[in-house]
């Protein structure tokens, strides 16, 4: 769906059947040490509409569920499910519900500052993200607000907000598939994964694949796969259940040395110092 013509007038319409959960720096004060005027979620329906020609702010917007429509550079496109519209300030930014779909959105407005300016080369931006962790803290914000409102809860919230909205803001392409390849690796932690067939399944080179994991992580693929394996172990080292060779098969090794071997390398102790340690 494009158009040419878009009606820039400025526009703010919620519409009668839209649902908003709305945080301002007047009931979260830890909103405004990360530059945050706004944040919200919405479950919006048609006649929900806003148009900016000239904005103050800059903002991410993460769609949920349901689907709207965004303004990139002059044309309607369709913001679906798992998708952020970034818009920096200064430049206009529009979007809106259709008609029988409600669009649950989430979004986080920055003041005008100049190091909290959304840039994307002065242009608003459609990727392919996932919004869950951000949807989650703007929920678990806006529970505490209408709750306890305690200000030591509220401001971890605010600064998972910030933080979340600064990953969409600095998401790459490159990054977005990487991610999906760790989802992959962490799904099937034991698999015997080679450089070969993490690049295959990332659909890259094993040299771009390598440049990649450099450029991202400092750390070449396997040397990530170490460190995911490590984390897992982690987690389970802490808990009686399995023991230190039960957790080397889940993490992907033939034996229990092995393992010891490269969770000390990694985490400066061996596991079996790690667990008592855990258990202090």
């Amino acid at each position: 769906m494009s158009e040419i013509n878009v009606d820039l007038r400025e526009t703010h319409c919620i519409g009668a059947r839209t649902r908003e959960h709305i945080m301002s720096q007047h009931v979260c004060s830890a909103l405004a040490l990360y530059g945050i005027h706004l944040t919200g979620l919405s479950w919006a329906w048609p006649e929900f509409r806003f148009v900016r020609p000239h904005p103050t702010m800059s903002q991410v917007l993460v769609s949920l569920s349901g689907w709207g429509y965004v303004l990139v550079d002059g044309a309607w496109q369709r913001c679906s499910e798992g998708m952020a519209y970034i818009t920096p300030a200064g430049v206009p930014h529009a979007y809106y519900a259709i008609e029988d779909v409600c669009w649950h959105i989430g979004w986080v407005s920055y003041e005008q500052k100049e190091h909290e300016r959304i840039s994307h080369n002065g242009l608003p931006m459609l990727l392919a993200v996932d919004p869950r962790d951000l949807a989650l803290a703007i929920k678990c914000l806006y529970r505490e607000v209408i709750g306890q409102g305690e200000q030591a809860i509220m401001h971890p919230w605010a600064q998972l907000i910030h933080i979340y909205a600064q990953r969409i803001i600095k998401r790459t392409n490159s990054e977005e598939r990487l991610q999906h390849l760790w989802d992959i690796v962490n799904a099937d932690i034991a698999h015997p994964w080679t450089c070969q067939e993490l690049a295959e399944r990332a659909g890259v080179s094993t040299e771009h694949l390598r440049r990649l994991c450099q450029l991202h992580l400092s750390a070449s693929p396997m040397r990530h796969i170490t460190q995911i394996r490590m984390r897992h172990a982690a987690v389970m080292l802490t808990s009686d259940a399995y023991s230190v060779e039960s957790v080397a098969h889940r993490v992907g090794y033939e034996n229990a040395f092995a393992f010891s071997t490269a969770f000390k390398r990694s985490m400066g102790i061996s596991p079996s110092l790690y667990r008592a340690k855990a258990r202090c």
